[in-house]
């Protein structure tokens, strides 16, 4: 019995002393995990699916005031998107984007938020979401249109 505790002890200080010695991820560790995994489109692919009256939900997820100072048109605004839990953003996506199985094009302003909440909608099965690379900032920058709200 002793010997078991102590094998235990052990391999318990073993875990303890890697656990301590391996540095956390940061904030761009995390972002860069969540660009390598999910899956992109270009702003001109987004508005051909606009233009060909594609059906797609546009998700944008920056803060509301920004969303209401200009957006892509048709988008739907979630806001807090990012700092959800997967549970939590299962349970807002439910009641905005009931089907799972829909097409969505989630964007931010410069590739921050989206792709960690496009990470986080293929973990709670939303696998047709992508994010729009270069936001709508370069959605701006190509003279696409906005509305306001």
């Amino acid at each position: 019995m002793v010997r078991k505790l102590g094998i235990c002890g052990l391999a318990f200080s073993f875990f303890l002393c890697f656990a301590l010695t391996v540095p956390a991820k940061t904030a761009d560790d995390l972002l860069n995990e969540a660009k390598a995994m999910v899956k992109t489109v270009s702003i001109d692919e987004v508005k051909k699916m606009i233009e060909s009256k594609e059906k797609v939900v546009l998700l944008d997820v920056r803060d509301m005031k920004d969303f209401q100072m200009g957006h892509i048109p048709g988008s739907v605004n979630m806001p807090r998107a990012i700092s959800l839990s997967g549970r939590l953003l299962e349970h807002h996506l439910s009641k905005l984007i009931p089907d799972k199985t829909s097409k969505v094009v989630v964007y931010c302003d410069f590739d921050t938020r989206s792709p960690l909440t496009v990470k986080t909608m293929n973990e709670i099965e939303y696998k047709n979401a992508v994010y729009m690379k270069g936001g709508s900032k370069a959605w701006k920058e190509a003279g696409y249109p906005m509305e306001k709200q």
